[in-house]
């Protein structure tokens, strides 16, 4: 029967002692590590690979935060769970940012911690009910900015094509080689048109694109990446 491998990560032996003890005693666990700061806990995390990492806050060398954020970065597949004396809820966000799966307060029952565990094993999430309320509602408002802002993207966009779609082929042969640095003349060469000319169509293009001139109009073309 294959075991589910576990990292313990407190700076207190007592408390990373009995942590080990419990899991040891559950069929299925298997603790392949204990270590008592930041910078062990990495190493030993690059050594056993655990499939979950019982993390602290408080650690010296490198807090269980930063912690947390390095492991998640280097192995996105590891699930942390933190367990810590701090209900801070500052702690919490921060946790949540650096991608741990679950956080608990020590004080809780075995069979918390345990059932804790599994549900960060299958993927789940879990965090405090004081802030599982906010944590919805900041998700919530998370996806409404993200919804708002691709449709004003899309408006941008789509009042840049509609600004392009009033251009002729010509007009568009001459922006494509003003974005390029060419002068009137070199425009009017390449074109086979007169200067003159090509400062009619200039002053044309500026009035359909609502720029006030040469380097406005250069400028709107590479900030938008057009012709």
């Amino acid at each position: 029967m294959s075991h589910t491998t576990i990292l313990i990560a407190d700076d207190q032996p007592l408390i990373r002692d009995g942590l080990a003890a419990i899991l040891g005693m559950e069929e299925g666990y298997s603790v392949v590590a204990t270590t008592g700061d930041g910078i062990a806990t990495l190493e030993q995390v690059q050594l056993h690979r655990p499939q979950l990492v019982l993390m602290d806050i408080h650690m010296p060398k490198l807090d269980g935060l930063e912690t947390t954020k390095r492991i998640k970065a280097e192995f996105p597949e590891i699930k942390v769970l933190i367990l810590t004396t701090f209900e801070d809820e500052s702690y919490i966000w921060e946790a949540i940012r650096h991608g741990a799966s679950g956080y608990l307060v020590k004080g809780v029952e075995t069979k918390k911690i345990l059932s804790t565990i599994q549900v960060c094993l299958d993927g789940g999430i879990t965090y405090p009910l004081s802030i599982q309320s906010r944590l919805v509602q900041a998700m919530r408002t998370s996806e409404e900015c993200e919804e708002r802002a691709l449709e004003e993207k899309s408006s941008e966009v789509q009042q840049q094509d509609d600004k392009l779609a009033g251009l002729s082929t010509q007009e568009r042969n001459i922006l494509r080689n003003l974005k390029q640095g060419k002068s009137n003349q070199a425009i009017a060469a390449d074109l086979f048109l007169t200067t003159g000319t090509v400062k009619n169509y200039l002053s044309v293009i500026y009035k359909k694109l609502n720029v006030s001139g040469r380097s406005a109009t250069i400028a709107y073309l590479h900030e938008n990446d057009l012709v």
